[in-house]
């Protein structure tokens, strides 16, 4: 019996090492997907838009440029002409006006250049080569209702009681009186130097500039002046010999 116990052992034994031993399958690899399929944003497209047309530029029908070339514009007109003492050949390209002696107001200056104003608010420009040594030698622009009523601006030299010698100035003649102040302000280093004097209204503007890009103003004045013509002007020399002032244009522009 004991015998037949341990056989019964032996086969059991023998059975359980027959049985395989499940194989363990490697991980799996998780792979995470996208919960809805993506899609491709397209590049915006650059669509080009005509180019607005715009409409042509209002004409200034004020507008005049004088170069001073060979001839003057025929519409200029000398009051007290002293053919000697001007010039568009003694520096080409610019008219030359000796400053002698004379005043406007006085009636005795020679070669005031004058044309016609432009009606309502205008601006008038010009580039001058100066170089004023004694009282009271002026050139510059001049905005003329007669020799009594005027505001002309420019370089001049002046060594009177308040003024400041070589300099920049404003100067206002009411019923052939100088109305003060005349601004004056001084300058020596740049030589030529571009001047503007502009009406808006009843107010008179004198603008310098260096480059013609940045304008600085020297000084405004309030005036009924009835601005009949416009021009340039050089003179006032109380003694010694003339000296050329060269004006390298004249221009005029409207304002608004």
């Amino acid at each position: 019996m004991q015998n037949l116990f341990l056989i019964f052992f032996v086969i059991l034994l023998s059975a359980c090492n027959s049985i395989s031993q499940p194989t363990l399958s490697p991980a799996e690899t998780i792979v995470f997907k996208p919960s809805a399929t993506p899609t491709n944003i397209p590049s915006p497209t650059s669509t080009e838009v005509p180019p607005t047309i715009s409409p042509l530029p209002t004409t200034d029908s004020n507008f005049f440029r004088d170069d001073f070339n060979q001839v003057l514009d025929s519409d200029w007109s000398w009051v007290r002409q002293d053919p000697q003492n001007w010039s568009l050949t003694a520096i080409p390209g610019s008219l030359q006006i000796n400053a002698g002696s004379g005043y406007v107001p006085a009636h005795s200056n020679s070669n005031l250049l004058l044309r016609s104003a432009p009606a309502g608010n205008f601006r008038i420009e010009t580039q001058i080569t100066f170089k004023p040594e004694e009282n009271f030698q002026f050139a510059g622009l001049i905005i003329y209702e007669s020799d009594s009523n005027f505001i002309q601006a420019g370089r001049a030299y002046c060594s009177a009681v308040g003024c400041i010698g070589e300099g920049l100035y404003m100067d206002y003649y009411r019923k052939g009186v100088v109305v003060k102040p005349d601004f004056g302000q001084t300058y020596e280093d740049i030589d030529p130097i571009l001047i503007g004097l502009s009406r808006r209204e009843n107010t008179y503007n004198f603008e310098v500039s260096t480059d013609g890009q940045v304008w600085f103003v020297i000084g405004s004045h309030t005036s009924d002046l009835n601005p009949i013509q416009i021009g340039v002007v050089a003179g006032q020399n109380l003694g010694g010999s003339s000296i050329p002032a060269a004006f390298e244009y004249f221009e005029i522009r409207s304002l608004p």
